[in-house]
């Protein structure tokens, strides 16, 4: 099985005390669907862009004077960097998201996991696994020699 570090989309992040605006302005810039949200080092919450259309763009509130803490998700459920992508994806199926931040021993965020990276990540390691699979049937044969 894959270990959960493949995916570690570099970290995008930002405090907590700056706005929906500039959150989404990062967001778009860096075409990532969510941005970790760290003060003085230390991994305090989550933003994705589901988060701003529930909480900031339905509800009519203004995204200039809209601070992340407001929005953000809090406590961030994470996964150590030494599971693998399925033990990931049980996470994200248990906890009903779609962004899985990775952290070291320290709780340091290493990077940030996300539903499709992991399912495209599985569906390649499943792809290599047949390939092997149907090699090994075409030389020795279904009941082999």
């Amino acid at each position: 099985m894959q270990e959960a570090q493949i995916a570690t989309r570099r970290v995008v992040s930002l405090h907590s005390h700056a706005t929906v605006q500039e959150a989404s302005e990062l967001l778009t810039h860096e075409r990532v669907g969510a941005l970790v949200v760290v003060d003085k080092g230390k991994l305090v919450g989550i933003v994705s862009e589901r988060d701003i259309v529930r909480r900031v763009v339905a509800c009519k509130r203004d995204p200039k004077e809209t601070l992340l803490s407001e929005v953000m998700t809090s406590p961030v459920r994470t996964v150590a960097d030494n599971r693998t992508i399925d033990e990931a994806l049980e996470l994200t199926r248990e906890e009903r998201i779609r962004h899985l931040p990775v952290t070291d021993r320290a709780g340091q965020v290493l990077g940030v996991l996300s539903v499709p990276d992991m399912l495209r990540e599985r569906s390649d390691a499943l792809d290599v696994e047949n390939a092997g699979l149907l090699a090994f049937i075409c030389v020795d044969g279904i009941g082999g020699d």
